[in-house]
């Protein structure tokens, strides 16, 4: 499905900030907010990361745990940890782990074969 939208509007005191899709590097979900974290910032909103992949769709950013979404074009490499695949680097260093109930759905996104 690809996106429904082009940005998201970020309220906070005072002012609204549209952040583009395509500075999302990752989104990391907490409870009923999500943190947005661009190439050098991060911005805090207040959705679920269900909704907000919903709306983002599956095309550019594709689930990688419970609590986390990454945008594929800022993937740098997949790593292994004792034979499994388990953490996503991106291109900015920073490192998410894959969950073992998204892995499969990764790397059909990326067009991978499922490997161990």
């Amino acid at each position: 499905m690809a996106s429904t939208i082009n940005y998201i509007p970020v309220k906070s005191i005072g002012r609204i900030r549209f952040i583009a899709i395509e500075d999302i590097v990752w989104i990391k979900g907490a409870a009923n907010y999500v943190e947005i974290h661009l190439q050098d910032s991060m911005v805090l909103h207040r959705e679920t990361l269900t909704s907000l992949a919903e709306k983002l769709g599956d095309e550019q950013f594709v689930r990688v745990h419970r609590s986390a979404i990454v945008n594929i074009d800022h993937l740098h490499e997949i790593s292994s940890e004792l034979g499994r695949y388990s953490l996503v680097e991106l291109k900015n260093g920073q490192e998410i782990r894959i969950g073992n109930a998204y892995r499969r759905d990764l790397f059909q996104s990326l067009g991978l074969e499922q490997a161990s």
